[in-house]
């Protein structure tokens, strides 16, 4: 698919991921997204259709700064729902709003979280990681392995 016919999700996210790194576009099925959310125990909100409608079923990959196996971000709906619900609770509690999975990231299986306002996080059994305000700046973060590595 050439960038003329590409649909605005893609077009902007290629603009951003360049080789080596790799970027794979799946079929976004909102209705069955929602239908998954739910059945998870998730709220359906507004900024979750949203983000799902935008970069969902997206896979990320580039590779890893010292060698290894290559790094990669998913926001497919299947990774997203395999953190338990209760460490996404936890996470809220501790970032004091809510948050919603929405992928995964590393080997390590960090979870890709979003908040209300979009900015994404990581969360994992070290804590919670703010990444960036939205999903293309958290690419261009990885990316760039420029982003505020800091647990809180």
């Amino acid at each position: 698919m050439t960038n003329e016919s590409a649909s605005p999700r893609e077009a902007a996210l290629k603009r951003i991921v360049r080789p080596p790194a790799r970027i794979h576009f799946g079929h976004v099925d909102s209705e069955s997204a929602c239908r998954k959310y739910e059945a998870a125990g998730y709220a359906v909100t507004p900024w979750l259709l949203e983000f799902v409608n935008r970069y969902g079923e997206i896979t990320v990959s580039w590779p890893a700064t010292y060698g290894g196996d290559d790094n990669e971000l998913t926001t497919t709906v299947e990774d997203a729902l395999e953190a338990p619900i209760r460490n996404i609770r936890i996470y809220s509690k501790r970032l004091g709003r809510p948050l919603l999975p929405v992928g995964m990231v590393f080997m390590t299986e960090e979870r890709v979280l979003l908040a209300e306002n979009g900015e994404i996080l990581f969360g994992g059994d070290a804590g919670l990681q703010k990444v960036a305000n939205g999903f293309e700046e958290t690419v261009q973060a990885l990316l760039a392995d420029d982003w505020d590595k800091t647990f809180f």
